[in-house]
């Protein structure tokens, strides 16, 4: 494991490492789950394997509006010479048709009405001609079961469906009440605590708060953790001393899974909150500074199995040190793997480079361009300004081992919102 010396930090540690460190020092419980109706499941994390149990379609149905015919009957079929055949009766959508096909004969079909029995196939209305009485002239021929749905075409008894652990989209809810589930069985929701410290931290801005500075923290890690399926506890504001810090996160120990707790976190006098994880049990700090810009002052604990992030106080580190730890770790809680963003290829407008030895995240913003994508750096990329992530849509990772990517260059983009034209 390598470690390099930064800005009063005796040691950090690389990204990777750090990441296999913490997630190996976690252990996982199988994930809890509870029973949910359909309507509340989007986007939840399923909690069993779905086998089918029936046909879909439970029987044959056409899928076009004609005639269900037996296919030897109008093999010579032709404009020329139309074959006529006795129209004995109607499937209805929704009706069960015994009406059985004979030689010589059709049955009207609509568009998911079922096929009767002795047809196999439907011969679209357009190539049908109406003749005098109970009868048509049918222009071309069709192959045996053309324009019709089979039964089971779509499932069939002992067809997986869906597997564990994947997250539940529109259409498998579809699905699922296809296959009559009411509820389904998804995993529970891990509950993240969020702590906010600092002496000049207040909730709201007000006259009497000149110099403080309001904590947006907490909403913003809030709302990362809720768009990962997880819920958020806001365990509010504490001070910068011990004997509040280590009564938070004890509070948090009793009710959550996994911590975050922001500010504090680096090797200053007011940076308590490494010493009060480590009092708090074993094994405590694994790691405290990471090989990142932003984010260097992040520290990764568990203590009693749970597992604490120490995430620096500047909402945008803050913000980077979450994605690239919080979420693989709630995935990981979860039983389903960290929610993948889309990456793109784009063209970087300007030079950028990072620290050597350190992984650096570059906010930009994508663009489409008649020459393709572009990514441009924002012009100021400190953890101090929030805009940086704000106004940015995608992020330009430079690993360690590169010094810099030139203007020009081809890059991949992680895009973390709507691209601009």
């Amino acid at each position: 494991m390598d470690h390099l010396h930064s800005e009063g930090f005796q040691k950090v540690t690389k990204v990777d490492d750090a990441l296999r460190i913490f997630i190996g020092a976690i252990h996982w419980p199988p994930p809890k789950t509870e029973s949910v109706i359909l309507s509340e499941a989007l986007g939840r994390v399923l909690g069993e394997d779905i086998v089918s149990r029936q046909f879909m379609p439970a029987v044959a149905r056409s899928v076009m509006d004609g005639y269900a015919v037996r296919s030897a009957d109008i093999a010579n079929a032709s404009e020329e010479h139309p074959i006529t055949l006795e129209v004995t009766g109607e499937s209805r959508i929704g009706e069960a048709c015994r009406t059985v096909v004979k030689a010589g004969q059709a049955v009207t079909v609509a568009t998911g009405s079922m096929i009767p029995p002795g047809s196999d196939g439907v011969v679209m209305v357009e190539k049908t001609q109406n003749l005098s009485g109970h009868k048509i002239g049918v222009c071309a021929p069709i192959v045996s079961g053309q324009n019709i749905s089979k039964k089971g075409e779509d499932l069939s008894p002992g067809t997986p469906v869906l597997m564990k652990g994947q997250r539940l989209r529109s259409q498998d809810l579809g699905i699922l009440r296809a296959l009559n589930f009411v509820k389904v069985r998804v995993v529970r929701r891990p509950r993240i605590g969020i702590i906010s410290t600092g002496n000049e931290l207040v909730k709201s801005p007000g006259k009497r708060n000149v110099g403080k500075v309001v904590d947006l923290n907490r909403q913003i890690l809030s709302a990362m953790v809720k768009e990962l399926g997880a819920e958020p506890m806001d365990l509010g504001i504490s001070r910068d001393d011990e004997s509040g810090i280590t009564r938070i996160l004890r509070k948090a120990l009793r009710s959550c899974d996994i911590i975050l707790i922001t500010a504090g976190s680096s090797v200053g006098k007011k940076d308590l909150v490494p010493e009060c994880i480590n009092r708090l049990g074993k094994p405590g700090m694994l790691v405290h500074g990471v090989a990142m810009r932003p984010s260097l002052p992040t520290g990764l604990a568990v203590v009693d199995g749970k597992p604490i992030l120490s995430l620096p106080g500047f909402p945008v580190s803050a913000m980077i040190a979450f994605r690239v730890f919080g979420r693989p770790l709630i995935g990981r809680i979860m039983g389903t793997d960290d929610p993948v963003e889309p990456v793109v290829k784009a063209i970087l407008k300007e030079r950028v480079s990072g620290p050597e030895g350190f992984r650096t995240f570059v906010r930009v913003i994508l663009r489409r361009t008649t020459e393709g994508l572009v990514a441009e750096p924002l012009k100021l990329q400190r953890s101090s300004v929030l805009m940086s992530m704000v106004a940015a849509n995608g992020i330009v990772t430079i690993p360690e081992n590169v010094e810099a990517f030139d203007a020009g260059q081809e890059v991949d983009v992680t895009v973390i919102g709507e691209i601009v034209s």
